[in-house]
């Protein structure tokens, strides 16, 4: 089936007639004088030729400007030759919150609509289209289209969330719906500005690399609310609010270098039941300058503690709903407690010392390797950037969530804990990580017992608001492209209109002319 890309430039069509035009209405002989009758009957033959329909006889350059016009025409109009039935296109579109990053005024899903409808138009006709929208959960949102309106509607009502998107599911999903088409080609094709697809997929990326700003944790208790701002981009210094109940708490300058993050500690009202922390300055993505949380109220919980650590206890005195005791190491569980830390090397946080799921090591060793952790409840907010360690226990046991290498160095069941090296021989102490783990321990040891939350929207993912790179289209988004308009025609039309051009200029120069005059003559 033929079709045409370019139909607007059909009027070119009219290009061959007109050049017909001109030959009927090329110029007529002047009459003249000759000194001899032999030239009569060569004056008579011209003399004929003034007729109209007498003027395209024996003409060899009309056919080929003829067919040089009309071959330009078709190769303006952009001909394509699909070889056989219109297929199917499955468009997936990324609506993570990364998508709203704005570069140029522009937001990366609407650039990713725009790139969208350019790929449409190149569609042939009746070519169905299924577009599935891709966020925490997975949409199908339209079907099996073959109406142009009815998908360009459908892609401009496309929004973003604040959170991720699961592109996976939405691949798995479209290659379905192609295992399904056994009797024609189904193309799969991405939107997105991050996702590297795998073969048999079209990755289409929009937007650029920008620099941003984000709140990416708040918590909030009885007299205070506490926020992390990340600095993905350069150094800076920025405006950070606190609102209690939607009433302006505070408002603190803070500097971030490049790359790194910022604690912010705001006093609030002792009876707000909800807080919300932003960043002023705008900046390429605005869904993560807010984060909303309920101020949380619990009741004492008593902690047993052994040994003396003064980091340790700093992190503990964090939560104000916790009363610490000093418990003895061999038998810790003489002191009645709702948590219990005890050990040096492991360092063990249980609800019942007398039993434990870990077993370690019972020499030192040097760590394999740099630190590294897991996503997990333990090792939110954690980056372990520039974390030292001299010496460790491999631990067993457990969900493994901080490695060095293959040694496990930190893992949790659900009533305990465990640290598998001896922290003063580490500058985590140092660092504004060990306060965030030995909080995150503890909200999962000992939950806060909240009364009244109010309904908040959690802060954006921290992978969401690094949106510094953007990925490159991958080699198949062309291939798609082409693959859903056939055989391209216009290339193979331009070189016969410039090989029919040159046929033209050699038929048309003057020594041409001379000898078919000489040819007449005999």
């Amino acid at each position: 089936m033929l079709t045409f890309a370019a139909p607007q430039f059909a009027w070119f069509l009219l290009l061959p007639a007109g050049i017909v035009v001109l030959y009927l209405l090329r110029r007529k002989y002047l009459p003249k004088q000759v000194p001899s009758t032999f030239l009569w009957r060569t004056a008579i033959r011209d003399h004929a030729a003034n007729k109209p329909l007498q003027r395209l006889r024996k003409n060899i350059l009309l056919p080929v400007q003829f067919l040089a016009a009309l071959v330009l025409a078709l190769a303006l109009m952009q001909p394509n030759l699909t070889g056989r039935e219109a297929s199917r296109t499955v468009m997936i579109f990324d609506l993570s919150a990364s998508m709203q990053t704005v570069s140029a005024g522009k937001s990366r899903l609407d650039e990713a609509k725009d790139r969208a409808e350019e790929l449409l138009q190149g569609l042939p006709p009746g070519e169905e289209i299924t577009i599935l929208a891709a966020g925490t959960e997975v949409r199908q949102t339209l079907t099996g289209s073959t109406d142009r309106e009815d998908v360009r509607q459908a892609i401009r009502s496309l929004s973003c969330g604040r959170e991720g998107a699961d592109l996976e599911k939405a691949v798995s999903l479209a290659e379905a719906i192609r295992r399904e088409e056994t009797d024609r080609g189904t193309r799969i094709v991405v939107f997105s500005d991050s996702y590297t697809p795998k073969a048999g997929v079209a990755g289409i990326h929009a937007g650029r690399g920008e620099e941003n700003r984000g709140v990416y944790t708040l918590t909030a208790e009885e007299g205070s609310a506490y926020a992390r701002i990340c600095n993905f981009g350069s150094d800076c210094r920025i405006t950070v609010a606190c609102e209690a109940d939607g009433k302006l708490c505070e408002a603190k300058e803070t500097e971030i270098p490049a790359g790194e993050t910022a604690g912010v500690l705001f006093t609030i009202p002792e009876n707000a039941v909800k807080v919300e922390v932003y960043i002023r300055e705008p900046d390429a993505l605005m869904a993560d300058n807010r984060a909303e949380a309920p101020v949380e109220r619990s009741t004492v919980r008593t902690v047993a503690l052994t040994g003396d650590n003064l980091f340790l206890e700093s992190a503990l005195k964090v939560r104000e709903d916790l009363r610490v005791v000093r418990t003895s190491e061999e038998a810790p569980a003489e002191t009645e407690a709702d948590l219990y830390i005890y050990g040096t090397s492991p360092l063990l946080f249980s609800r019942d010392p007398s039993k434990t799921a870990f077993t370690w090591s019972e020499e030192e060793k040097e760590p394999a390797g740099s630190l590294t952790a897991e996503e997990s409840p333990m090792t939110e907010g954690l980056t372990l950037r520039d974390v030292a360690l001299r010496a460790c226990k491999p631990l067993t046991g457990g969900k493994a969530v901080i490695r060095a290498g293959s040694d496990v160095l930190a893992a949790y069941t659900d009533s305990e804990a465990a640290i598998g090296f001896l922290l003063q021989d580490s500058n985590l102490p140092l660092k504004y990580d060990f306060p965030v783990l030995v909080q995150n321990i503890l909200n999962m040891l000992l939950p806060r017992s909240a009364a009244e939350v109010p309904e908040t929207e959690a802060p954006v993912a921290r992978e969401e608001s690094d949106v510094r790179t953007v990925a490159q289209d991958t080699e198949g988004a062309d291939a798609a492209a082409a693959g859903s308009r056939g055989q391209d025609l216009t290339g193979i039309l331009m070189g016969v209109f410039l090989a029919l051009l040159m046929i033209e200029f050699i038929l048309a120069r003057e020594p041409w002319s001379r000898r078919k005059g000489k040819g007449a003559a005999a």
